[in-house]
């Protein structure tokens, strides 16, 4: 697993939102198993980065990016955009399940930007949003979500900080499959997406939305990685019971 942490440190996080910021990544970061990777992103005008390449999740690494995190008080504007750029653009090692992780208030502009951005490089990394503030930016954080295709974790107080980041770190903790491609056999299909897939989480399942034409015979087969190697599963649709509604 690696995860990179886009934090924003912008001038209105400061206070409440930066210090729950803080607390979380301690508690994700802190957690991390030794055989992971890790990496932060600073963002607010500008965009800075902890390590061109990701860390080992040792105790030496663990300590540095707590440090540079406690450090922070907030100030600037906020460019996020190019934040999720750097952070998609560091340099990938082999046979990891990529999460980019994304922790604002969501007071940013060109938002649509982000999303689309989010929903072409699906293949490339998972996306993860939790937003923080009384006043938080829902429209951006939900959007990052449904573009990461996932759930998004709002905090509005400090009461709700240790429940919904004890609930955030399970969601994003565990990757099942990665690589995922799936192929309609048998039978025509058209209209389906998405067209590039996150990786399967535990709690998160692989959905597609589509159309088919003609008789409803054969299968579909989804492949990826996990773990243990090349993994390969098929559906038989023949079987599926469909609805005719007219409209």
């Amino acid at each position: 697993r690696e995860y990179t942490f886009v934090v924003d440190v912008s001038g209105s996080m400061n206070g409440f939102p930066l210090d729950t910021s803080k607390q979380l990544l301690r508690d994700l970061i802190g957690q991390l198993r030794p055989s992971d990777l890790f990496n932060v992103v600073l963002f607010a005008g500008d965009a800075s980065v902890l390590s061109e390449r990701s860390l080992q999740a040792n105790q030496e690494n663990i300590s540095s990016a707590i440090s540079l995190i406690e450090q922070q008080r907030g100030g600037g504007g906020t460019e996020l955009l190019a934040a999720v750029k750097q952070a998609m653009g560091i340099p990938r090692p082999g046979h990891v399940s990529r999460s980019v992780v994304l922790v604002t208030d969501g007071y940013i502009s060109g938002e649509q930007g982000v999303f689309d951005y989010i929903r072409e490089n699906l293949n490339e990394c998972n996306v993860f949003a939790f937003g923080i503030g009384s006043g938080v930016n829902r429209y951006l954080i939900e959007g990052v979500a449904k573009a990461g295709m996932g759930e998004p974790f709002v905090v509005m107080n400090e009461q709700e900080a240790p429940g919904v980041a004890a609930k955030f770190r399970e969601y994003i903790q565990t990757p099942v499959l990665t690589n995922i491609q799936i192929h309609s056999v048998g039978f025509e299909t058209y209209d389906v997406h998405p067209t590039h897939f996150p990786d399967l989480m535990a709690q998160r399942p692989v959905i597609l939305f589509g159309k088919w034409r003609g008789p409803l015979g054969g299968f579909f087969e989804l492949t990826g990685k996990s773990g243990r190697g090349d993994f390969v599963t098929r559906f038989d649709v023949a079987g599926v019971q469909t609805r005719s509604e007219e409209h």
